[in-house]
């Protein structure tokens, strides 16, 4: 026999097989049918459902093909009149248990229960229905639990345990008054749930369904497209199915890195829009919207670009981006205002503080990559700083829940909130906003007098710091000097800590990032592919895309509206909510053009709209958290009044500068036009050494 392979005959076949996989495994492999319910690939088994059951020369009774372990020299049937006569009968009772009544049910002819019954060809039950009255929880606004046609499989608990990481649901009771439970016997809608929907994905019948698409979920079997989800930095891959125009469900299709987990903006929200669609192209006169061709609203705009304030002072154009817009969309508009207005006045609309990101960063050109989503698999310490990653980034805390969980990974976080992850935490640091800088310091100071940095201090700095008091320090960061020095000891004894920092970081500069980086830097921590350990969060699913356009020269919330006469907004259909500051600052701007695809708050002060493609009616690159290139597929066209964003700002060109004119848009920025789907690029920090700044500042204290 080979090392690491076995030798066993199934259903008369000689096969060989790698040395520790299951029996179902096997068969899978070898194209063996084996019906189950209870099982879903990438889930621990737990043979719940008995209907996989094989027959083993040598075994007194049928055993799960789920976890039984294969062995050399096995000889296993898969077929037998007994095993069929044994799998009706488990059918039989469990569509005599509790209230299946196919007709009435959401996934009927997409049921995994009924296709088992067809296959295995029950046409009636032997047993008495007990018809038990079993409650409907409908307390979710998202999905329903009808514990009437749950078949008790297990597979939401174990998806909600293993991938999700919050362990919301669970079983009670024995016997037949064994129940689904969420918490500690709460209605779902009250309870810790996530909203992922991973537990609706992963039901194999109609106990968990998703009340938007309940009346089209069954009768016929979905196909599925691959594409990429916007809504974060994180950009999940998924599946949607897609039939008469209309997105019937999301489900992650297991990426990146293996990531089978959606967040509630990739599997619902994106799929639920709460606005219409924009219908055509208008103008605003007064109060009141008129349709107007196309064509007449460009020459409009090239004539207010013509301007003499314009002509006198280019910057006084803005652009504003969505950060879930395609790069090749940002990339056309960027070049528009570089190349053609003359103004790098631009912005994405994620909220983030795009030039400390950059300061703190350093240029492209010399960047190494930071951790990737595979890094926080393997990490055994969390230092959370500056993030809300529940609200902004839904699928990186179910990587942390997970390593808290089931790992027992260390979680420290810094934050002034109280957040849901702050009740798993081993050491919460409530510091006050602004002071995030002075607090990473702080911990630097407790790790380089343990003697765990690897990086020079100068003798006047280090004598300066052993005069720092805890009480200077406390009166420096606003928390008490012993949390810092135990957030320094867990991160000091940790062997393989990841830094989350959010854009809560960036806000008041990049010193809080720049102190982040410093621990990193200070103890040398790299990943075994030689990544930074940290990670910092683009809100967007193009934030981080968007960075590799250059630096730009505007900020929203800085913005003195009297310095603008004109603006473009492009959001697309980014339902995300504005600030009403930034309404107020551009109803002061002469004139806003507004290029969304549903109708937005943003219309309230524009003076032209322009309706565009959904996120579902087109393609494009993005880049995501870890700074991989990722390629989205457009699952179905546009309505024919949607105008495409770079044929647009193309027209405008042509109709402002004259037919003469040469200039074409860019399709994406020159580092990646020619990188294929998956590739990553660095983001990171160069090699320089560690930023002193931050310990000067603390010893100035």
């Amino acid at each position: 026999m080979s090392i690491g392979h076995i030798h066993l005959r199934i259903n008369d076949r000689a096969i060989v097989a790698d040395d520790g996989r299951t029996l179902l495994d096997i068969c899978r492999a070898e194209g063996i049918h084996v019906p189950t319910l209870c099982h879903y690939p990438g889930l621990p088994d737990v043979g719940a459902c008995r209907l996989c059951l094989v027959e083993i020369d040598g075994q007194r009774r049928p055993v799960p093909a789920c976890t039984t372990p294969a062995e050399d020299g096995m000889v296993v049937r898969t077929e037998t009149a007994e095993l069929s006569d044994l799998r009706r009968k488990t059918l039989e009772l469990i569509f005599g248990e509790r209230n299946h009544i196919c007709p009435f049910c959401p996934r009927s002819g997409n049921c995994e229960l009924q296709r088992q019954a067809y296959a295995h060809g029950m046409d009636h039950v032997r047993y008495d229905y007990l018809f038990p009255q079993l409650p409907v929880d409908n307390s979710h606004p998202l999905f329903t639990l009808d514990h009437n046609r749950c078949i008790l499989c297990t597979r939401c608990v174990r998806a909600c345990h293993e991938w999700v990481g919050a362990h919301v649901l669970d079983l009670d009771n024995r016997g037949h008054l064994t129940m689904l439970i969420a918490d500690s016997g709460v209605p779902i809608g009250q309870s810790s749930c996530v909203s992922c929907g991973t537990c609706v994905t992963v039901c194999p019948t109609g106990a968990l369904f998703e009340k938007r698409s309940a009346h089209w979920q069954g009768r016929l079997k979905p196909e599925f497209m691959e594409t990429i989800c916007p809504g974060c930095g994180v950009g999940c891959r998924m599946h949607a199915s897609v039939r008469h125009r209309q997105i019937g469900e999301l489900r992650s299709s297991g990426g990146p890195n293996g990531n089978r987990v959606l967040c509630e903006v990739g599997r619902f929200s994106l799929v639920s829009p709460l606005k219409p669609r924009l219908p055509d192209v208008r103008v605003r006169h007064g109060r009141a919207w008129a349709q107007r061709p196309l064509q007449e609203v460009l020459g409009e705009i090239a004539r207010r670009l013509d301007s003499p304030r314009i002509a006198e002072d280019p910057t006084r154009v803005i652009t504003l981006l969505s950060p879930r817009l395609p790069l090749e969309t940002v990339t056309a508009f960027v070049s528009f205002m570089t190349d053609v207005v003359g103004s790098r006045r631009w912005a994405m609309l994620d909220g983030m503080n795009a030039e400390a990101v950059r300061a703190a960063l350093g240029p492209p050109e010399k960047a190494l990559p930071l951790a990737g989503l595979n890094d926080l698999d393997d990490a055994d310490m969390f230092l959370l700083i500056g993030c809300h990653l529940e609200r902004s980034h839904g699928v990186l805390a179910s990587y942390v829940r997970r390593a808290v969980l089931q790992r027992r990974a260390k979680l420290v976080k810094l934050n002034p909130n109280h957040t849901w992850l702050t009740d798993w935490t081993d050491l919460w640091l409530p510091v006050p906003r602004g002071r995030d800088q002075l607090a990473l310091a702080a911990i630097l100071k407790y790790l380089v007098d343990a003697g765990q940095t690897r990086f020079p201090i100068p003798p006047p700095l280090l004598k300066a710091l052993q005069n720092v008091s805890d009480d200077d320090i406390r009166v420096a960061t606003g928390v008490p000097a012993d949390a810092l020095r135990e957030a320094a000891r867990l991160y000091g004894e940790a062997q393989r800590p990841i830094i989350l920092c959010g854009r809560g970081l960036t806000r008041h500069g990049p010193g809080g990032l720049v102190g982040a980086l410093n621990l990193v830097k200070a103890t040398q921590r790299r990943t075994p592919a030689g990544r930074w350990r940290l990670m910092e969060l683009p809100i967007g699913g193009n934030s981080a895309g968007a960075r590799l356009l250059g630096p730009a020269e505007l900020n929203l919330d800085s913005l003195n509206p009297q310095t603008a006469e004109l603006a473009f907004v492009v959001i697309s259909d980014d339902d995300q909510a504005w600030p009403r500051e930034w309404l107020n600052k551009l109803r002061a701007v002469t004139y806003v053009i507004a290029l969304v695809a549903r109708e937005h708050d943003v219309l309230d002060v524009a003076h032209a709209a322009i309706p565009t493609a959904t996120w579902s009616e087109r393609a494009g690159t993005f880049v995501n958290v870890e700074g991989r290139v990722q390629k989205s597929r457009r699952l179905m066209p546009p309505p024919e009044s949607c105008v495409d964003e770079i044929q647009f700002v193309s027209t405008l060109a042509r109709s402002w500068r004259g037919l003469s004119f040469t200039w074409s848009p860019p399709t994406l920025p020159t580092s990646i036009r020619h990188l294929a789907d998956d590739h990553m690029v660095p983001s990171g920090p160069g090699d320089e050494g560690v930023d002193l700044m931050g310990l000067e500042a603390l010893t100035a204290t």
